[in-house]
């Protein structure tokens, strides 16, 4: 089993950040040999794809412990116009909870277990609070 803590901070701490995300799910296929994966998906990681990639695993890898780092193995980004993608946050929703899959067929992968830490996509960025200066 995989600890889930370390991996919901690391979501929090990302996203505050970055921006939040609009997937982030752990996965362990039925022909994974017990590891998993983390797939992700944000507007953020699609604005320079591999300069947003490694930084998301650059700030994953500070945020976990080792231990919890070495259980994945892989971090896969979701395009946000996957049809999969899709259908997780309209059949899945979850807003910073937890959804437990089982045996379901994902991305064309057979995942044995999956964790959904989030499948909602961000709302509009908040803006920035001003202080009000005295006139």
């Amino acid at each position: 089993m995989i600890a889930i803590d370390p991996f919901r901070k690391a979501m929090h701490r990302i996203a505050s950040r970055k921006g939040d995300f609009t997937l982030f799910a752990l996965f362990r296929r039925a022909n994974g040999l017990g590891r998993w994966d983390l797939v992700v998906s944000a507007p953020w990681l699609e604005k320079g794809k591999s300069k947003a990639f490694g930084e998301l695993v650059d700030l994953l890898a500070k945020s976990i412990d080792k231990g919890s780092f070495l259980q994945l193995a892989r971090v896969e980004p979701i395009p946000g116009n996957n049809p999969t993608l899709k259908s997780i946050l309209a059949d899945f929703p979850v807003d910073d909870g937890e959804r437990r899959l089982r045996n379901a067929d994902l991305f064309g992968l057979e995942i044995a277990e999956a964790i959904i830490l989030r499948a909602k996509r961000p709302g509009p960025k908040k803006a920035a609070r001003r202080e009000l200066q005295p006139a």
